[in-house]
């Protein structure tokens, strides 16, 4: 009997994941445990096994493809039998809704047009009743099911298209081909599914929301007092100034809590929780590791939880859901020698805070004296769409007055 192998869902928020790598081909022989596929998730590989025995007869998910969760990516049986996709909507359905029917492979050659010569526009139930909910109009669709057919993976496509980008299209002209010559001594490089995730993700990012950037300069020398008086207490722990930066930046949302929002389609949402996201730099790319409950929990927790994430984020062993979630993120650059950078929103976030370097400059004090001091520059992105300039321009002063004095954090 043929069982249906679908997109799992690896992580509570999870709506897709992509095709990445298949580690068994068709006809292969497959065992329960066998790794099968490699599926590339929010930046993250995750390779599933099988857990199944018997053939693998059919591919359905080719490589590279987005699939939504619980769609069907391929199909495990006996050897040599036969099983038939040709049917409504056997790539998009769930189990609930319809069954492998192994009465053999269709080989009539079917029209690839999604309508008929009669007007009639083939299309799947499910694809019809997806198209009506989400007001979306099917003559306007090409179906990628079998024969032409519109299925509920063309639908949602277009309706996540119309939600995300109505505008976009109409005014940014499309990409033209970028033609590069190789010369001898290039070394030429395909990217890694983690580095094209990155690269869609960041451009959606900036063509979506507006971003405005507004930055503050710090000085930061009771902050690092208080570091070091920390450390000479608890010498297991080794508190880190991120550490310190997302406790105060936890503290400074419950403050101001539209800066800890999500937008939609037509609301946003302002977040009970205040999830920081911590942005991880790896030799292939980024990875965001979220530590949840930041204003509920003391430094000590946050500095153990962090150290923990951060080393799964190196050793590629995050799940899925210590890395969504995130209601705010912050990017530290500072161990780079960078002063200062506009960092990047992760939407649906509402805004990110990039940290810069610690420099020992010199600065006019309030009795109008030259004096040393540990400065630090602090960016913060936000989405225009819904937070203004002010209510920024206010969190970002409460968070400076954290750390130019950390018992302002108590009043």
């Amino acid at each position: 009997m043929a069982t249906e192998i679908r997109m799992p869902q690896l992580g509570l928020t999870m709506e897709e994941g992509t095709i990445a790598k298949w580690l068994k081909r068709e006809g292969d022989k497959v065992s329960v445990g066998d790794l099968l596929v490699e599926i590339t998730t929010d930046k993250l590989s995750n390779e599933i096994e099988s857990e199944v025995d018997g053939y693998l007869l059919k591919i359905v998910a080719q490589e590279g493809e987005d699939i939504p969760v619980k769609g069907l990516i391929a199909i495990i049986g006996e050897e040599g039998e036969k099983i038939d996709l040709a049917v409504d909507d056997k790539i998009e359905a769930t189990k609930d809704e319809l069954k492998v029917e192994l009465t053999g492979i269709a080989s009539k050659e079917e029209d690839k047009s999604a309508v008929t010569e009669t007007g009639r526009i083939k299309a799947s139930p499910l694809a019809k009743k997806t198209a009506k909910d989400l007001k979306i109009d099917l003559r306007e669709l090409t179906g990628t099911g079998p024969g032409g057919r519109i299925v509920q993976r063309d639908v949602l496509a277009a309706a996540e298209k119309k939600k995300l980008q109505p505008s976009i299209e109409e005014t940014i002209p499309a990409p033209q081909p970028v033609t590069v010559t190789e010369v001898p001594g290039d070394i030429v490089k395909p990217l890694s599914n983690m580095r094209k995730v990155i690269g869609k993700r960041m451009q959606a990012n900036k063509q979506i929301a507006p971003h405005v950037t507004i930055t503050t300069e710090v000085n930061v020398d009771k902050t690092i007092a208080l570091r070091n008086k920390l450390n000479a207490k608890n010498l297991e722990a080794r508190f880190s100034y991120t550490d310190i930066l997302i406790k105060m930046s936890a503290t400074a949302l419950i403050n101001y809590p539209v800066m800890n929002s999500s937008i939609t389609e037509d609301s946003f949402i302002i977040h009970d929780r205040v999830n920081i996201g911590v942005a991880v730099a790896l030799d292939e790319g980024l990875i965001v590791p979220v530590i949840r409950d930041a204003d509920r929990k003391g430094l000590k927790a946050i500095s153990a939880e962090t150290k923990e994430l951060i080393a799964k984020a190196r050793e590629n062993t995050l799940s899925p859901d210590e890395m969504n979630g995130a209601t705010f993120t912050i990017s530290n650059l500072g161990n780079y020698d960078v002063d200062g950078f506009t960092p990047v929103i992760n939407l649906p976030e509402a805004a990110i805070l990039g940290v810069g370097r610690i420099v020992r400059k010199p600065i006019v004090n309030e009795n109008d004296e030259i004096v040393p001091a540990s400065m630090m520059v602090l960016s913060l992105s936000f989405d225009h769409r819904v937070v203004d300039g002010a209510t920024a321009a206010e969190f970002l002063k409460k968070l400076k007055g954290y750390l130019e004095d950390p018992d302002n954090m108590y009043v």
